[in-house]
Parts: structure tokens; C-alpha cells; sequence
């Protein structure tokens, strides 16, 4: 089996490896450790991804990249069909919060898939 890169990911299976770079710049978890465990790192909001943890964090993040995220959102119901997205009309703390971890989650299933998949 080849060895998977981060970078080959973003060059090669990624859709925005921009955005994706962001966020897994934001995440700040350890790549030789993700390829190790990728499940533990699947889901921020159990405090693995240390990039992920506070409320500032996560909001800075989702404010500096709302353009790029929302894009993708849209492109993911596109994709898939209408996103269950919580109903966040009382705090925009928790929005944007959402919107990171949902980013972060979304890139983890990717790398996640990307690591699974068998080469020839």
C-alpha cells in the first residue's frame, strides 16, 4: 500500500484544498497521529482536536472563513440533500461553533476515506 500524505490529499482528492488546509490548520492535530487513529479524531466536540476545544477558537474561525464555508455547505446539499442543521436562532456563539466542528467532521471523513482506500 502507498504511503498516504497530507499533502498528496490536498493536491489530489480534495475539492478546496484551501479551505481544507484552513481547517486542518485550525484542528492543530498531529498528522502521523491522525493516520494512526483517524477515529479518535472524527468528532471535536470530545476534546481531541486541540484546535477545537474553545468557543473562541471555533468562532474566530467560522467568522474569518464564513464565505468559504457556507459555500461548501451549499455544495454539500447539492450533493447529498438538505443538511440537518440545528436550529442556532438564539446564539450565534453556537453557530459558528457548529459551523467549525461541522467542517472539522466533514475533512476527518474525507482523510478518513482517503486513508481506507486501497491502491492497486
Amino acid at each position: 500500500m502507498k504511503n498516504k500524505t497530507l499533502k498528496e490529499f490536498f493536491e489530489r482528492y480534495s475539492s478546496n484544498p484551501t479551505l481544507d488546509r484552513k481547517v486542518w490548520r485550525q484542528g492543530r492535530v498531529d498528522w502521523s497521529v491522525f493516520k494512526k487513529y483517524p477515529r479518535d479524531y472524527q468528532n471535536p466536540n470530545t476534546g481531541s482536536v486541540p484546535g477545537m476545544i474553545y468557543y473562541k477558537d471555533t468562532v474566530r474561525f467560522a467568522k474569518r472563513n464564513l464565505e468559504e464555508i457556507h459555500e461548501h455547505l451549499v455544495e454539500l446539499e447539492e450533493e447529498l440533500g438538505a443538511l440537518d442543521v440545528p436550529n442556532f436562532r438564539d446564539s450565534e456563539t453556537y453557530y459558528y461553533n457548529w459551523l467549525t466542528w461541522f467542517m472539522w467532521e466533514d475533512l476527518a471523513r474525507r482523510l478518513w476515506d482517503y486513508l481506507e482506500e486501497d491502491y492497486d
